[in-house]
């Protein structure tokens, strides 16, 4: 696959959404069926971010669906995790379904969500897969040794002290 970058960014800004919207964000992307998908962090006008997907037939002319697709928890156990919104979407196909990470934003610091979809219009959270702090989560979509694997980007802050490196495998 040859890739090059589209000269007609940004794609999307928060004018294409159909509310008002303070920004939008880089987006996980996928190829769903006949259609290509963006799932995009946008933040509303209280600062607070949400995952909505976009739509397109030729991946460069995306339309927003009509609202978000997945919105911060604001009752149960994700509440917790998840009461200053929702970002960074990371997505990855495994068999029929899609996967998406998360980056969950709260008074303890950034962890990471684990939701799956078959259409990007409902999602199932499955679970908070990382505790705080860190963020950024990528699952590789076949498995290494037999194993799930995935990538994490910790975000530690103790001064100055190594921690092993930026980004961190686990299986």
């Amino acid at each position: 696959m040859k890739l090059r970058r589209y000269e007609g960014n940004p794609i999307l800004t928060a004018r294409d959404f159909p509310r008002p919207v303070n920004s939008v964000f880089n987006a996980g992307a996928a190829k769903h069926g006949d259609e290509y998908v963006l799932l995009n962090r946008v933040e509303d006008l209280e600062g607070i971010s949400c995952l909505w997907a976009a739509r397109s037939q030729d991946g460069v002319h995306f339309t927003p669906d009509p609202r978000p697709a997945m919105v911060r928890a604001t009752k149960g156990h994700y509440a917790t995790y998840e009461e200053y919104g929702i970002e960074d979407p990371r997505i990855t196909r495994i068999a029929d379904l899609y996967y998406v990470t998360y980056t969950c934003y709260s008074r303890y610091a950034p962890c990471v969500g684990l939701a799956r979809t078959r259409d990007f219009r409902t999602f199932e959270r499955m679970g908070v897969i990382s505790l705080p702090p860190n963020k950024d989560v990528v699952l590789f979509p076949e498995k290494v040794g037999g194993r799930y694997a995935r990538l994490d980007r910790p975000s530690i802050v103790v001064g100055k002290c190594d921690v092993g490196g930026d980004v961190w495998i686990s299986y």
